[in-house]
């Protein structure tokens, strides 16, 4: 006899029809019930409550240079849980950028942007992109000195490039070049072509997803025969679940830690304040500080940056054999490495020094010192499991204990290098052995 329950859900699927999602989209797989396996379906749960408490904030928000702030403040000191809202916004996008690099860095390392699922990872770089350009429009709304300040220097980085080249893309984004034309052309762009943008290229990912299904994992053939779960209701469920938690962590976070409004911008006041990038851009700052950078010389720090996005992109063009395992693309995997734990120590250096110039030699021996770190121990760990007869089935978890004991070791050594060279030695030779150490305790728990 079936149970109430199991009753309850027949009901619903004679009426509803939600039986026939499973002839449109896929079962799933029940070795991807795992949360990391759905970071892609955390982020459209973060682009939907970004939907929806924009929506709310705009019922309260005045885009005008004059109004801007002064709508802002009422919306976190008068309006009733006015706060909580504006803080949940932010630490929503937060959260998706963060979540965005985790998921892209996620399929690099596990290979899952091989054959014949190349087109998505070209829309999540895409994506990827949309999703910084909602950060770099939605920092200046709030008409803070320091989001007006940083976005004006981010702006006239353009005049480095020739006129013919960038005088499209800022009268695009500038108009005539007054505060209020810039303000409703970044609004614009937040809360109209960004959202049309995002929605068509999730769509274009989703349903190319849809056609080649998950990944399967390492060591595992393509057309495996493998246990799979109905979408109705194990699938939608387990979404469920993990939606409830993000949303319910975010809400418990922005009550405990809300954000704070910074004064709002005057020429005055920005002559005080040293302009700087929210923190997903710092580390794109921090390149542009270096000394060899100075001057016009930032032309090339920002070819720089252009050409890591276009690489990144192209990824699936660069790296075309067909194995997926860290010891059959050596190379390619401790690159990775060594760009996401740069980009990580970047961030942490430039938080540690804004507004100041750094000289060029310390960033050679930082990224210099952390690559080879990294290049010695993948080369070990990756050499080991190739002399082993699981070499198909290498973690990139060994990667990632590299990556952080560096982070923090080359983090910690740039607080000390100043009180002494000694100690900085010292402690690099620390989280070398940390990094190795981590390696060995992983490959004995995986035995």
């Amino acid at each position: 006899m079936d149970s109430a329950i199991e009753r309850i859900q027949k009901w619903i699927e004679e009426r509803f029809g939600t039986k026939a999602v499973d002839r449109i989209l896929r079962p799933i797989p029940n070795f991807s019930f795992r949360p990391d396996y759905w970071t892609g379906a955390i982020l459209v749960t973060g682009f939907i409550m970004q939907g929806l408490t924009g929506f709310l904030l705009l019922l309260y928000y005045v885009p005008t240079p004059d109004q801007a702030w002064a709508s802002t403040h009422y919306i976190v000191s008068s309006l009733p849980y006015g706060n909580l809202l504006l803080t949940f916004h932010l630490y929503d996008a937060y959260a998706i950028i963060l979540i965005t690099f985790l998921h892209m860095f996620r399929h690099f390392f596990v290979g899952a942007y091989k054959k014949p699922r190349e087109a998505m990872w070209f829309y999540g770089v895409i994506l990827g992109l949309i999703t910084l350009g909602f950060g770099f429009t939605g920092y200046l709304l709030p008409w803070t000195v320091i989001s007006k300040s940083a976005t004006d220097v981010g702006i006239g980085m353009l005049n480095y490039f020739p006129l013919w080249l960038t005088g499209p893309v800022k009268s695009f984004l500038v108009g005539n070049g007054t505060d209020a034309a810039e303000l409703t052309r970044f609004f614009a762009l937040h809360v109209i072509l960004l959202p049309l943008l995002l929605a068509l290229v999730l769509f274009l990912k989703l349903y190319t997803f849809e056609v080649h299904g998950i990944a399967p994992p390492l060591g595992h053939s393509e057309n495996e025969e493998v246990k799979k779960t109905s979408w109705m209701p194990g699938g939608i469920l387990y979404i469920l679940m993990l939606a409830m938690f993000y949303i319910g962590g975010l809400l418990i976070i922005s009550s405990v830690f809300p954000a704070t409004l910074p004064p709002e911008y005057s020429v005055q006041a920005a002559m005080s304040v040293t302009p700087e990038p929210d923190w997903y851009f710092l580390w794109i700052y921090q390149i542009l500080k270096l000394s060899i950078f100075g001057g016009p010389n930032i032309v090339y720090a920002l070819i720089l940056v252009g050409l890591l996005f276009l690489i990144l992109f192209l990824v699936p063009l660069i790296d075309m054999k067909e194995g997926r395992s860290p010891s059959e693309r050596p190379l390619i995997f401790t690159l990775g490495m060594i760009v996401v734990t740069s980009i990580m120590f970047l961030t942490v250096w430039a938080y540690l020094t804004p507004g100041q110039t750094i000289p060029f030699y310390q960033a050679v021996i930082y990224i210099g010192g952390i690559a080879l770190i990294e290049a010695l121990a993948a080369y070990a760990a990756l050499r080991r499991h190739r002399s082993s007869a699981a070499s198909g089935k290498a973690h990139p978890s060994i990667a990632m204990a590299v990556l952080v004991t560096s982070v923090i070791g080359a983090s910690a050594s740039l607080l000390l290098f100043e009180k002494g060279y000694l100690i900085s030695v010292l402690l690099i030779a620390g989280f070398i052995y940390a990094a190795m150490t981590s390696i060995s305790k992983i490959e004995r728990l995986r035995k």
